[in-house]
């Protein structure tokens, strides 16, 4: 795989990707799209433009105006989605997939941080080819190419990108190729890449999305028996607990209340809960039996959670099983606490 795109400096240290296209193999054909929040961690292999004459005459068929290609760094998230395109194809591995697969975002800011990526946003807009945010939607509209995935997660819900989102949606169920998306919004699901990959083949609507997307339906055949058949991890006790401490142990000044529960700092309006073999969100507040009062941002949380995977039930706005973040103690320790930090990081936007 071979990673091609226009960047544009900001400064020395930030900018934005666009326009970032996956080339797999001898052809230049387009084999799909894929829609997601920003670019991430990706960087340039060299800061020269691309010059190879075969390499520019293929990059010629994705061209806007004479604007120089750059090779950049596969990213983690660039892996998932050739896998995902590989799923869809029914290939065994991603390097046998060939033509070119676009990604497309919301916004291009480059930053693999989405709350320092939004932040950045707000102060330095949009690439300096467009006008406005609508006119640069519309280009990336007018160059979808099916099949199109939609993994633009919590994002699709948000006051600030939920627009771009919706007019992405609309196009998209026009094209053929993208009958596995329900044509009212509010009934998809629309999973980054980076957790339906690795992680939502093991929860009921992640395997169904992914049934969804191969099948080219939103009535995928065989889902029942596919999702009855998703593997059960179990756990022991003694495990459970040594996991819980070593992870709170991580965290000794953000605890509170009986010291499973952690925050970001004292006014944080949600908190994190480690019991009972889960990672927990709620309203944070003191004592079991209090209850919470419902708060305009719990929808906004509820979905961001869920893009990650979580699932929301009895009071909390979303769990998931510490099993399902690795196979050995170290690794789920390692990817739990990881979780935690940016959970930390999504929360604090809410007050």
């Amino acid at each position: 795989m071979k990673v091609y795109t226009h960047f544009f400096k900001i400064n020395e240290t930030e900018g934005f990707r666009w326009r970032t296209l996956l080339h797999f193999g001898n052809s230049w054909d387009c084999i799909g799209s894929i829609v997601m929040k920003n670019p991430g961690s990706s960087t340039f292999t060299k800061e020269a433009p691309v010059s190879k004459p075969e390499v520019l005459e293929g990059l010629s068929r994705y061209r806007f105006k004479e604007l120089n290609w750059y090779e950049f760094s596969i990213d983690p998230t660039m892996r998932y989605v050739a896998s995902l395109f590989a799923y869809k194809y029914g290939l065994d591995d991603p390097a046998q997939l060939s033509g070119v697969i676009q990604i497309f975002n919301l916004f291009y800011i480059k930053d693999a941080d989405l709350t320092k990526a939004k932040q950045k946003a707000e102060k330095y807009g949009i690439p300096p080819l467009f006008n406005n945010a609508l006119q640069m939607t519309q280009y990336d509209i007018d160059h979808l190419i099916a099949p199109v995935y939609l993994g633009f997660g919590s994002l699709a819900y948000s006051k600030e990108y939920g627009e771009r989102a919706k007019l992405i949606f609309d196009a998209a169920i026009k094209l053929e190729g993208c009958n596995y998306l329900s044509c009212k919004f509010c009934e998809n699901f629309y999973y980054h890449p980076q957790w339906l990959i690795p992680f939502g083949k093991n929860y009921h609507n992640g395997l169904l999305t992914l049934l969804r997307f191969k099948q080219e339906t939103f009535y995928p055949t065989d889902a029942d028996n596919a999702i009855l058949n998703i593997p059960r991890n179990t756990i022991s006790p003694s495990r459970v607990k040594s996991i819980e401490s070593a992870v709170l142990e991580n965290f000794p000044t953000r605890r509170y209340d009986n010291n499973r529960r952690l925050k970001s700092n004292e006014n944080a309006a949600y908190g994190i809960t480690i019991a009972e073999g889960y990672i927990e969100v709620r309203q944070a507040f003191e004592g079991k039996s209090k209850t919470a009062q419902p708060k305009a941002s719990d929808s906004e949380v509820k979905k961001m959670l869920e893009d990650r995977g979580y699932i929301s039930e009895k009071n909390w706005l979303g769990r998931k099983r510490l099993i399902d973040f690795g196979n050995t103690d170290s690794e789920i320790i390692e990817h739990v606490r990881t979780e935690i930090q940016e959970l930390f990081k999504e929360l604090e936007i809410y007050h």
